[in-house]
């Protein structure tokens, strides 16, 4: 390691008089490749790399060198940002588009008009652990998708349908009975259930149907109704 000087050629020192050393040059840059091919070259043909203050003598040599180091540099900027491409949680831009279009369809998990890359990343995270099978977990993937909650109905949940009351006995069923704005028809028959929830991020309508497809539980039929 080469020790630091100023702009006037003096040592730098800490503040305890430690002289303070340069710990090299960045790897991978021009300056690291042009410095490796330069130890390769045969000795004696060329002037040694100068030490220290000491004065360049082979500036035509460097500069040769540094032609082939620019080329070898932007190889290995492009090597590293192809490793982080290669896992989620340091990929970034149309690489982390990609990999949802992968994972969860074309349409399934869209990135958001401005939305960053690691508020995306989060999102799919969320998402390839998130549970299925269950009305939460239903519930849960339309809120992501949309970022708006779902109305979510069970024909065979009481707590969703109510009783019945009538015309002449509104108050009956908790208020749930014909001409209620509110009335939901209850069965016996289960395996469906219903939905209503509004479009929010989603891009179309489309994307919240695979949505309700790839959360609910195999053999259950799902009736969306989407709004604007």
């Amino acid at each position: 390691m080469a020790r630091l000087y100023d702009r006037q050629k003096l040592v730098f020192q800490a503040t305890d008089g430690k002289i303070l050393l340069d710990t090299g040059v960045v790897p991978g840059s021009v300056d690291d490749f042009a410095s490796r091919l330069r130890s390769l070259l045969p000795v004696g043909w060329f002037p040694a790399a100068p030490q220290d203050l000491e004065e360049e003598t082979a500036p035509v040599l460097v500069a040769v060198l540094r032609g082939f180091s620019a080329v070898l540099a932007g190889i290995w900027t492009l090597l590293d940002e192809c490793q982080k491409q290669t896992r989620l949680i340091t990929m970034s831009g149309p690489f982390l588009d990609m990999l949802a279009a992968d994972y969860f369809g074309p349409a399934g998990l869209t990135r958001r008009t401005s939305e960053l890359d690691r508020d995306y990343r989060t999102r799919i995270v969320s998402s390839l652990v998130a549970q299925k099978n269950t009305r939460e977990s239903v519930f849960n993937a339309l809120l992501s998708v949309t970022g708006v909650a779902p109305t979510i109905l069970e024909p065979l949940n009481a707590a969703d349908c109510h009783a019945l009351a009538s015309l002449a006995a509104p108050a009956g069923g908790g208020g749930y009975g014909y001409g209620s704005a509110g009335l939901r028809y209850g069965s016996r028959h289960g395996g469906q259930f219903f939905v209503e929830t509004a479009l929010g991020h989603a891009a179309d309508a489309h994307v919240i149907y695979q949505t309700i497809e790839k959360t609910a539980a195999s053999g259950i039929t799902g009736w969306a109704k989407v709004s604007k």
